[in-house]
């Protein structure tokens, strides 16, 4: 049996909400941890998961005519996928497969995935040497297809894909198979992350990969730096020793779901991956594979309906972790349920931390358009309109001190005055890094695990700030006139209003 993963769930939101307010920001905390692993693999490999999880790899290599310009192109790829293959831990299950207007088994030669050991490994990085390139016509939907074929049968592991090309997929609608189709049969079977390579690749057809299929999409202009890519992307997928957790959300009627993201380490989407179950008011969130780490995320619950001031705090929703047959009712609750509740003010609430942490994560969201916008522009042929964007991108990512996101900007756009988003553009700006300053996940370094948990709001204005008589069931000592006790966990209800100061 599979040990059940140590999960952790904590909510944090602003409880007191005005009547004329629709919405409920909350912030989920969730940390996940396993038993210690097996004993590092050669090369500095991650501990091996616990029990019987396992891990399965298939690296799909663009082999259209394209990447024999220049001519190194392809012999970095070559390197990369060997490298790749060198980090798999012993006894992974992997192939490699070519792709142009088809996709090729490279190694091994039927369709399926071999274990990774010392004969293994050096017969798939000859086989990756043989590589030459093919004929024209990239579609990158039969590169994916086969992947799932191959990874289909080994649902029980993580199953991960890297995918390196360094063109459009340009063929996909000669294809029986949409891409629509394609991706949506792969979602539940393994997370990519994609590369792009070169200056003639569609980066929304990456971004668009990575977003449904739970992974991260880049660009990297410097062939010298894919090898080491490689490897890290490869460590991290076989860090990971859960297959999948899902956020279970169960709504009150009159209120609904507009809003679930992943907000740090980097922000993700999950409306698009909502799994309902049927026949009930519940829905699973899907996250993806973890190893032991912690996660945050961002929920906004809309409600519908009338609303009264002073009543009984309201229950919008409760949330979960669970894992295992997500989507049913088969799927095993692993943390404590957290339960949403507001109580309606007839003025306005007061701003709190939790406003200022909702504010950060919009910035990052727009500083990641920013950064794509002026890219887009300047693609197009509009150098003022990209260094504008580019400007304002770089004066966000100061102030929410994103590294990364200067780093990027750092290669397209001379920085004058960071603070105020003096930039010019970099004269003959290589193709390569507009690219990547567009692409990379959409980091959140405003979000930490470490981050101390946001306080709850202070009491409604107009209400007496001075002290009151202490809750005879939990001791927590409330404003004097309050009707509640201020300690949510307790709730306790002062009958007859709350009893004088020394009471």
């Amino acid at each position: 049996m599979r040990e059940a993963p140590r999960v952790t769930l904590e909510a944090n939101y602003d409880r007191y909400r005005s009547l004329d307010e629709r919405e409920v920001h909350v912030y989920l905390s969730v940390a996940a941890g396993t038993a210690p692993g097996s004993p590092a693999g050669p090369a500095g490999d991650p501990p091996g998961p616990p029990g019987d999880v396992g891990f399965a790899e298939v690296v799909l290599l663009d082999q259209s005519g394209s990447m024999s310009v220049p001519r190194t192109k392809l012999q970095r790829a070559k390197e990369a996928s060997c490298a790749a293959i060198d980090t798999l831990r012993e006894g992974t299950r992997f192939a490699v497969v070519a792709g142009t207007h088809e996709a090729s088994m490279v190694y091994p030669r039927e369709s399926f995935l071999a274990p990774a050991n010392a004969v293994t490994r050096a017969e798939a990085k000859q086989a990756v040497n043989r590589i030459a390139p093919g004929a024209q016509g990239t579609v990158i939907g039969a590169w994916l297809d086969k992947a799932r074929e191959l990874l289909e049968p080994h649902r029980d592991l993580i199953c991960h894909v890297l995918l390196l090309t360094d063109g459009r997929n340009e063929h996909q609608g000669r294809s029986a198979r949409s891409m629509e189709a394609v991706l949506a049969d792969c979602r539940s079977v393994f997370t990519c992350d994609a590369r792009g390579i070169g200056a003639d690749w569609d980066p929304a057809e990456l971004r668009r990969i990575a977003e449904e299929l739970r992974g991260t999409a880049d660009a990297v202009p410097d062939l010298a730096d894919l090898a080491p890519d490689f490897r890290a992307l490869v460590r991290t997928a076989m860090g990971r020793t859960l297959p999948d957790l899902a956020l279970r959300v169960r709504c009150a009627p009159g209120v609904s779901v507009s809003v679930l993201e992943q907000a740090y380490p980097a922000v993700a989407d999950l409306l698009g991956h909502r799994r309902p179950l049927a026949g009930a008011a519940v829905t699973d969130y899907p996250t993806g594979p973890w190893s032991s780490e912690a996660r945050r995320f961002v929920a906004t619950f809309t409600v519908s309906g009338e609303r009264r001031a002073g009543a009984d705090a309201e229950t919008l929703a409760s949330v979960e972790v669970v894992v295992g047959a997500i989507g049913t009712e088969r799927a095993t609750p692993v943390s404590p349920v957290e339960v949403v509740t507001a109580r309606w003010l007839d003025q306005s609430a007061p701003e709190t931390v939790i406003g200022a942490d909702r504010h950060r994560h919009e910035q990052e969201k727009e500083l990641y358009a920013l950064r794509w916008r002026g890219g887009a522009l300047l693609r197009q042929g509009d150098s003022r309109g990209a260094c504008a964007a580019w400007g304002r991108a770089v004066a966000l990512a100061t102030e929410l001190r994103n590294e990364d996101a200067l780093r990027r900007l750092g290669k397209v756009v001379r920085i004058e005055d960071a603070a105020r988003g003096l930039v010019s553009l970099l004269p003959d700006t290589d193709p390569d890094y507009v690219l990547q300053a567009m692409m990379g996940t959409v980091t959140s370094s405003s979000y930490g695990p470490s981050r101390s948990p946001a306080p709850r709001a202070d009491p409604p204005p107009g209400r007496p700030s001075v002290p009151g008589p202490a809750c005879p069931k939990c001791r927590r000592v409330s404003v004097a006139g309050a009707r509640y006790c201020e300690n949510l966990a307790c709730d306790h209800e002062f009958i007859g209003g709350a009893p004088a100061v020394g009471e």
